[in-house]
């Protein structure tokens, strides 16, 4: 029988199937490891892109909410979204806003001045896989953030606004608000965040972005006299509402009703103005036009020319009547007014009784009012259509009493006006 411990064979093929068993584990390894290197990336860029895209959906709902002021330290606050987000290993930074390697030189801190950068509406990361930039809606304006005295602020280093950039590893809980600015009537997505970089917002430059035409007219109401004027303001806006400078565009007006002073304008830093009158009444639509320029409009309304008669005198008995003449150009509908004063008759323990002030126009009564005042005032008669053409008008007195020291039912008729 054969010794084990004397068979020379097992020194031999053990050694041999140690190796086999190193070569095929270290195989394996070197398998997964460069397996694990190319899944790697692709795990990251799934995670980065799952939480931008609902960063993204979360940015483009709130636009809607309301928005703080921001130079208001009562107002409430504005819309807010609260997140949590993640950098991983492989991630060199997430920027919100902009670009903090414009220049690509992989050093974010050393934007240099007055390098052309993004203008609010990105999201950008960095990783092993390279740069990734998200645009956003056109509406969304992201911005850094800044504490100040308990109340975020938009943070603004030498005239610049800057973007917020995450880059260091780890999980953040970050805080979105709809803020407004007042002044240069801009909404912001701030950042409740401050970072150490100089990742600046692009200075938005109005000179080279006018969208659209934007007209107003003051005053927004104006007689039809054919002499008051209203001004017109054609100003030339981006499509954002701002402001927009432009010298030498030439700018279409015109008007549904009325006169206006020009037709063809000249815009001269981002304006243009006319004037309109008009003899009239109605609603008037000017509408500004300019080529390659959304056009814009506005409204005037010409109210009617009110008719004055003045008199200036005493009715002291019925049989007497004050009377005017006047014109109309249109079948219009007319308030009657009158103004003036009148005075009284009293019977102790009986009454008091004032004068009736009563109106015909072409021979046909109006209405009759009482004048129950000693001191000036203005009674409204019914308000009705007088047809184009030439008129008169007769005032009188319907109630004429008198008693010594009781008194007398006198009115003073300072004038009429009929308006629309």
């Amino acid at each position: 029988m054969v010794s084990f411990f004397n068979d020379d064979s097992a020194s031999i093929d053990i050694p041999i199937r140690l190796v086999v068993y190193i070569i095929l584990t270290a195989a394996i390894i070197a398998v997964t490891i460069i397996g694990l290197s190319h899944i790697w990336p692709g795990i990251t860029t799934n995670i980065m892109e799952k939480q931008i895209g609902e960063i993204k959906a979360s940015l483009s709902t709130m636009q809607s909410g309301g928005a703080r002021n921001l130079i208001d330290p009562d107002s409430p606050s504005g819309n807010i979204r609260t997140l949590m987000v993640t950098i991983p290993e492989d991630i060199d930074y997430l920027a919100f806003g902009v670009d903090p390697d414009p220049d690509n030189d992989l050093n974010i801190t050393n934007t240099p001045d007055g390098m052309i950068t993004d203008r609010g509406n990105v999201i950008y990361y960095s990783g092993t896989n390279g740069k990734i930039r998200t645009p956003l809606d056109d509406f969304i304006e992201l911005r850094e953030g800044l504490l100040d005295e308990d109340r975020w602020m938009v943070n603004d280093i030498g005239g610049l606004q800057n973007g917020a950039v995450l880059s260091e590893k780890g999980n953040y809980e970050l805080t979105f608000e709809l803020v407004y600015d007042p002044i240069s009537k801009e909404k912001y997505t701030l950042v409740h965040m401050t970072d150490n970089l100089n990742a600046y917002i692009n200075p938005y430059d109005p000179t080279v972005l006018p969208n659209n035409l934007r007209v107003s007219v003051n005053p927004g109401s104006i007689p039809a006299d054919g002499v008051t004027n209203a001004e017109i303001l054609v100003k030339l806006k981006d499509k954002k509402g701002r402001d927009a400078t432009g010298d030498g565009i030439n700018i279409n007006l015109s008007a549904s009703l009325g006169n206006l002073s020009a037709s063809n304008l000249t815009t001269v830093k981002g304006k243009a103005t006319a004037t309109i009158s008009s003899d009239l009444f109605g609603t008037s639509l000017i509408t500004a036009t300019s080529a390659g320029l959304n056009p814009g409009s506005g409204h005037l309304t010409i109210t009617q020319k009110p008719i004055i008669l003045e008199f200036n005198q005493w009715i002291s008995n019925e049989s007497y009547k004050l009377s005017g003449q006047f014109s109309t150009n249109q079948d219009l509908k007319y308030d009657i007014s009158f103004t003036g004063y009148g005075t009284k008759f009293s019977v102790p323990l009986v009454g008091t009784w004032w004068p009736n002030a009563s109106i015909e126009i072409d021979g046909i009564q109006i209405d009759e009012e009482i004048i129950d005042s000693r001191s000036t005032l203005s009674k409204t008669f019914t308000r009705i259509t007088i047809p184009a053409g030439d008129h008169y008008l007769n005032i009188s007195l319907k109630n004429d009493k008198y008693l010594p020291l009781l008194g007398d039912t006198n009115i003073y008729v300072q004038k009429i006006v009929l308006s629309g």
